[in-house]
């Protein structure tokens, strides 16, 4: 569906109008105005209600600078869009890996995550030696830091998540699987709803729609219990 087949069909469902309205999202002004504004609301909800949406995660590769240690999105090559790395916060992590640029994917290796704190305690303090780095962490600034600094040049590949998509033009397709486009109609009919009483739709309110928890199914990682990563 496209972002003018969802606001006419929210249009048609909240009884705003039964005539095919809007025949743009553009420039409405009252009443119309306010149920698109509802629908690009619930839209950014929908992405923003769990971190770990699959249809809104990517993957960067990017080159490491020698010297430097720590790395934000732009540094690894994401450009548009970048909200945060992708990282299970577990030494089981095993989705970053490094290569020797010059030498190629033949020398690529796995990343093994350290948390935050010890990483500091085990690898800032004190004189470091530069070298090909074998261990990561994510910084509370969501910065990538390496250990040990680069010596030079390398490839370092993981997961990303993109921030959420702006609905604002007629032809816009959201991006999640468009089997659970009309999920954003419901919730803005939520929005409608509660528009007298409260500013915002809440996460408990989201959470009660069945279409919600399919895509919830649908687009989170499955649970394995004791699975262990290489």
């Amino acid at each position: 569906m496209t972002f003018l087949e969802i606001a006419q069909q929210l249009v048609r469902e909240s009884g705003t109008a039964d005539d095919g309205s809007p025949s743009t999202v553009v420039s409405q002004t009252g009443r119309m105005s306010k149920v698109i504004g509802w629908a690009k609301s619930a839209y950014t909800l929908i992405q923003t209600a769990e971190p770990e949406w699959r249809w809104m995660q990517r993957r960067f590769s990017g080159p490491t600078i020698s010297g430097q240690r720590n790395y934000d999105g732009n540094d690894m090559g994401v450009t548009t869009r970048f909200k945060a790395f992708v990282c299970r916060n577990s030494p089981r992590e095993n989705r970053f890996t490094i290569y020797e640029t010059a030498l190629g994917v033949s020398d690529e290796g796995k990343l093994s995550f350290v948390n935050y704190d010890d990483f500091v305690t085990r690898y800032v303090r004190g004189t470091q030696t530069n070298d090909k780095p074998s261990y990561f962490t994510i910084a509370p600034d969501g910065d990538l830091w390496l250990h040990p600094i680069p010596d030079g040049i390398y490839t370092i590949q993981g997961p990303y998540r993109r921030s959420a998509q702006a609905l604002a033009l007629d032809a816009d397709e959201p991006e999640m699987p468009e089997e659970f486009h009309e999920l954003i109609v419901e919730v803005g009919l939520m929005f409608l709803g509660v528009h007298d009483e409260t500013p915002q739709v809440t996460h408990w309110m989201l959470r009660r729609s069945e279409r919600f928890n399919q895509l919830r199914r649908d687009q989170l990682p499955k649970l394995r219990l004791g699975e262990r990563f290489a």
